[in-house]
């Protein structure tokens, strides 16, 4: 569950600077989301790194340390969302075209979950699992105790509505070639999708050879 708060607080922090008229304080973004500067500041870290938000410093002249402050990360030029939806609508059509879409999927899925996995390795494999499906824009829920993570919030609901073979077949071999790169003795054995509520759950089993 704390997972999911956390996913839940970046979006208020991003919400906040959408809001704001000039960048902001660590202290002024606690003080309005009720919070400790400390936390918020993780919060900040992590944006920062995924390009959401930018760091700047008050060049007013006051004496001593300037205050650091954030603000939203300017968007590209070009950067419309529908673009990028027709993309992806344009590369999951030619997979479900596919002789064997869903076995296309899954590997396509895989090469991609390799690739994240080694830019952010992970000291423990289920965290880091947990960490990247927020990254990519899910609210993932760990529960290791039953071998499950509950996967909320399809940030590609739309399309995987349409081609749920497809999208969620990438999803699993996003998640199966991640825990591979990190070396994990668990893999995910199936991917359980669920529209209502939006929570699919992956089922986690030991790897086989």
């Amino acid at each position: 569950m704390a997972t999911g708060i956390r996913a839940s607080r970046r979006e208020d922090v991003l919400r906040l600077l959408d809001e704001a008229d000039e960048p902001l304080t660590v202290a002024a973004l606690a003080a309005r989301l009720g919070t400790h500067p400390n936390t918020v500041r993780l919060h900040l870290e992590r944006l920062v790194a995924e390009g959401h938000v930018e760091r700047t410093s008050d060049g007013r002249g006051i004496p001593g340390r300037p205050a650091q402050l954030y603000r939203r990360a300017c968007k590209e030029p070009g950067a419309d969302p529908g673009r990028y939806r027709m993309l992806a609508e344009i590369l999951v059509d030619e997979l479900a075209e596919s002789p064997q879409p869903q076995r296309a999927a899954i590997e396509a899925g895989r090469r991609w979950g390799r690739r994240e996995a080694e830019r952010d390795p992970a000291r423990e494999p289920i965290e880091g699992l947990v960490n990247l499906l927020e990254r990519v824009g899910f609210q993932p829920r760990a529960c290791t105790a039953d071998g499950r993570v509950d996967v909320c919030r399809c940030p590609f609901l739309e399309l995987a509505r349409e081609h749920p073979d497809v999208v969620c077949s990438v999803h699993l071999g996003l998640m199966q070639g991640a825990l591979q790169a990190w070396g994990s003795d668990s893999s995910v054995d199936t991917l359980e999708r669920r529209e209502d509520p939006d929570v699919c759950t992956a089922h986690l089993a030991a790897r086989t050879a």
